[in-house]
């Protein structure tokens, strides 16, 4: 009814061999995918098709950009491309900076002297934080629940 030793021996010792011939099969291949040289054969036209489409693009690319300079020869001013409100707002800021520097072009006013860059930062930094506040409030105000009373 069961299984002898002798054939629970034989049973274990083709299951090793189908063992082994799955690894022999699985390393050969491994090895072959992992081989440089033999990747490289497979996929060599695909990589040189990818670096030329890339060469190709890029040469485009900075005709291209090269053109688009040669015909805009004056730069954008970016202060135009603001809405109506921010420039005019900017305009002014510019303007109070540059009324703080004298004469010799040294900075006058506070005691400590701030760049250009710092005072416009801080001065933005100033208008947005009433709205950040309010923002911030509405959503407080919309988180909480009412009592029924």
């Amino acid at each position: 009814m069961g299984t002898t030793a002798d054939q629970a021996r034989a049973q274990v010792a083709a299951t090793r061999s189908r063992v082994d011939s799955t690894l022999d099969r699985i390393e050969l291949r491994l090895r072959q995918e992992l081989d440089p040289k033999r990747r490289l054969r497979r996929d060599g036209p695909r990589i040189a098709v990818a670096v030329g489409v890339v060469g190709i693009v890029g040469t485009v690319y900075l005709m291209r950009q090269r053109r688009r300079r040669a015909a805009d020869p004056q730069p954008r001013d970016w202060m135009e491309t603001m809405p109506e409100e921010w420039r005019l707002r900017m305009q002014e800021l510019l303007a109070e900076a540059a009324g703080h520097a004298d004469q010799s072009g040294q900075r006058t006013g506070s005691k400590r002297s701030r760049g250009l860059a710092q005072s416009l930062a801080l001065r933005a930094g100033k208008m947005a934080l009433p709205v950040v506040l309010n923002a911030l409030a509405e959503r407080l105000a919309g988180r909480q629940t009412v009592d029924p009373g």
